[in-house]
């Protein structure tokens, strides 16, 4: 999975992507990619239970998009501005095409040189940005539908939703908000529609702000994402950025100076993890203890896929038991023993936590 970020200049959207991948952002090109670890605590516990050479976190790829021009070019301006905002937001939009998830980072500190913040603001702007892209690609289809002198009855029916589509565009609604039919939105998957991706905001504050707990215009911001179900963390990049680079025990103390119990870093990670709907499914060895991402619902021959197509394709059993019970029972042996290891089919629906050993035929 893929993950965008973007933000307005100054707003911190390159602290934040050091932050997640360890890695510095190129100067040379438009986007920076790197990978980010999803923290987990049952990783962890299951390293010190099995002590493997080897721990393998969930990760998720990074990219660092190009930044957005201000935060001026918004639904409400656009009938009056089309062409200039289109040109505007085209490397950016092309950027976003490509991911699955985007992670908006909003300035909330006062800056000399870009005045008071308006995270508000800046967080609808993407909104927007995203709701524009979708209704150009709507008319788009339109006209072309209108334009054919034969539809077929398929034909009618796609023109019905792009004008549904259309008008519910123009009055500011994405398509998370919109409610279709399964086979409408399935429908849909090939026209690389924008606004039905996840989006999680990032409040990046200042260290006055962040001591204190709050921002201006923090409860404007809060019922914008709380009316829309999107994701907020709250976090000062520039303090993480400092105790990131300290060592192990140093990193704990100021931690603690600061009040912070979980990193605004392992927060983001993990709710960009969870609204794409992935869950985590454990191997376990001496030699490895790793996590494995699927999408919730994927059934066990699937997973086996996800490890090795060999595997998926010999499929016989899983082994599974709930990390839970196993760290419960102490070891798999006792797990075993309390009834907790049970084999599983290929149509088994894969649990958040499963800690699994695929059984399967080698290929010939």
């Amino acid at each position: 999975m893929r993950i965008g970020i973007v933000g307005m200049p100054g707003a911190g959207k390159t602290t934040l992507f050091r932050l997640l991948t360890g890695v510095a952002p190129s100067r040379k090109q438009d986007a920076s990619i790197g990978m980010a670890r999803v923290p987990d605590a049952r990783i962890d516990l299951l390293s010190k239970m099995y002590q493997p050479k080897k721990t393998t976190y969930a990760q998720l790829e990074v990219v660092d998009l190009a930044g957005r021009a201000s935060s001026g070019s918004t639904f409400d301006d656009f009938s009056s501005n089309k062409r200039e905002i289109a040109r505007g937001l085209t490397l950016l939009i092309n950027h976003m095409r490509n991911v699955d998830a985007l992670v908006n980072v909003v300035r909330t500190f006062d800056s000399l040189e870009l005045g008071e913040p308006n995270p508000l603001a800046d967080a609808s702007a993407l909104t927007d940005e995203l709701i524009l892209a979708d209704m150009a690609i709507a008319e788009a289809r339109i006209e072309r539908l209108n334009s054919s002198r034969k539809r077929t009855e398929e034909e009618d029916k796609e023109l019905a939703l792009m004008e549904r589509l259309d008008e519910e565009f123009g009055a500011g609604r994405s398509l998370r908000d919109i409610q279709l039919e399964p086979e409408e939105a399935a429908g849909l998957r090939g026209y690389g529609l924008l606004s039905v991706k996840p989006i999680v905001v990032v409040a990046n504050m200042s260290e006055e702000q962040f001591r204190e707990g709050k921002f201006p215009r923090d409860s404007q911001l809060q019922e914008y994402c709380c009316e829309r179900s999107i994701p907020l963390i709250r976090l000062a990049a520039e303090i993480e950025a400092e105790i990131a680079e300290l060592d192990s025990d140093d990193k704990d103390l100021f931690m603690a100076a600061y009040g912070i119990e979980v990193s605004g870093i392992e927060q983001v990670s993990r709710a960009v993890y969870d609204s794409l709907g992935l869950v985590s499914f454990f191997t376990v060895g001496e030699d490895e203890v790793r996590a494995w991402p699927i999408e919730n619902g994927t059934t066990a021959k699937r997973a086996a896929g996800k490890i090795h197509s060999d595997i998926e394709r010999g499929f016989i059993r899983a082994e599974v038991v709930a990390c839970d019970d196993l760290m419960s029972a102490g070891s798999l042996a006792d797990a075993r023993s309390a009834g907790s290891v049970r084999l599983e089919g290929k149509e088994y629906v894969m649990a958040d936590g499963d800690i699994v050993n695929f059984r399967f035929s080698p290929a010939h």
